[in-house]
């Protein structure tokens, strides 16, 4: 369903013959946004829609006379949004060519870690990727990424709808950064500082050969994520030596310690979508309030598009060469 020249068709089966009405809402719209694309009906009841699409990865769900419906000729999942399907389109863009698949033997490994949280219920996974050719008896540590969801999603949101474990790859493959491992945990529900710093942290250190050495980690989320990574950053100053925020909010409350901060953090760069990015506003909020407080940081070029996965890939595909520079 997807042509050589990129061409996608969306096809809705009988099972939807008696719908008065169907549309493909996703993220197909110019810089991401989130056109509801009307289906046309067929004379045998199925319903279908052609549309041409740049390189890059989409998510999308069907709306039936108003109600979502998931694609069901889509094998891909989302757990937070059991409606959405996914899919992937090479092409020559930066989302295109970063979401590409690379060969089977230049992947990495993407495991899922168990932990114990301090949420209510406290048995939580988390998805780990390590590099190709990640062995856990290398004599010095990885360094290491713990990377955050956002509100509403959980932790394989990054992998299932980021396809971040493809961006680590190619970036693996291209050699533009060090080898590393990334953890993908669950930030919801819980005081995100202790819970990263006592349950999250420890147990990937267990697990895996990973640095607890603040100078090889680092910590980055978007929308509520950033939230949690910047509320980290100012409660355990230095416990992260690089720190990313995408869809940014939450500066520095009063009594921070911008000395420590500023002592312990090799990089604290954020990033942001235009104003259609809901947090747009509050992200400049957060400039200014660092900027007043003395925060050292740098403020990545505004990113075109909302508060969507277009955004956050392209945030994350520029972070990460920006990490552990020392370790390359």
């Amino acid at each position: 369903w997807i042509d050589v020249d990129g061409v996608v068709t969306f096809e809705a089966g009988p099972e939807f013959a008696d719908a008065s009405r169907i549309a493909v809402w996703g993220n197909f719209g110019p810089a991401g946004s989130w056109p509801r694309t009307p289906m046309t009906r067929r004379d045998d009841g199925s319903w279908r829609l052609s549309m041409p699409l740049e390189g890059g990865t989409y998510h999308y769900k069907f709306e039936v006379d108003g109600a979502g419906r998931k694609d069901p000729r889509n094998p891909s999942s989302v757990r937070s949004e059991p409606a959405w399907s996914t899919f992937a389109i090479p092409g020559d863009t930066l989302r295109g060519r970063y979401t590409a698949p690379v060969l089977a033997e230049a992947r990495g490994e993407v495991d899922v870690m168990a932990y114990n949280s301090t949420a209510a219920d406290p048995d939580r996974s988390a998805y780990v990727w390590t590099p190709p050719g990640y062995d856990p008896a290398r004599a010095e540590p990885y360094p290491v990424l713990y990377l955050q969801h956002g509100g509403g999603q959980t932790w394989s949101d990054w992998i299932e709808v980021g396809y971040a474990d493809r961006i680590l790859d190619n970036h693996h493959r291209n050699g533009t950064t060090a080898p590393m491992v990334v953890v993908m945990a669950n930030g919801n529900d819980v005081d995100f500082p202790t819970e990263i710093t006592t349950r999250i942290a420890p147990e990937a250190e267990e697990r895996y050969r990973v640095s607890a050495d603040p100078r090889r980690r680092a910590l980055a989320g978007l929308s509520m994520g950033s939230g949690q990574t910047l509320s980290t950053l100012w409660a355990h100053p230095g416990a992260f030596a690089y720190i990313g925020a995408m869809s940014a909010f939450g500066g520095p409350p009063e009594g921070t310690d911008t000395g420590a901060v500023n002592a312990g953090t090799e990089l604290l760069r954020v990033y942001s979508g235009d104003r259609q990015d809901f947090t747009y506003e509050p992200t400049l909020d957060l400039i200014a309030a660092m900027e007043r407080s003395g925060v050292e940081h740098e403020f990545a070029p505004i990113i075109p598009g909302p508060h969507g996965w277009d955004v956050w890939q392209r945030a994350l595909i520029d972070l990460l060469p920006r990490l552990f520079k020392a370790a390359h």
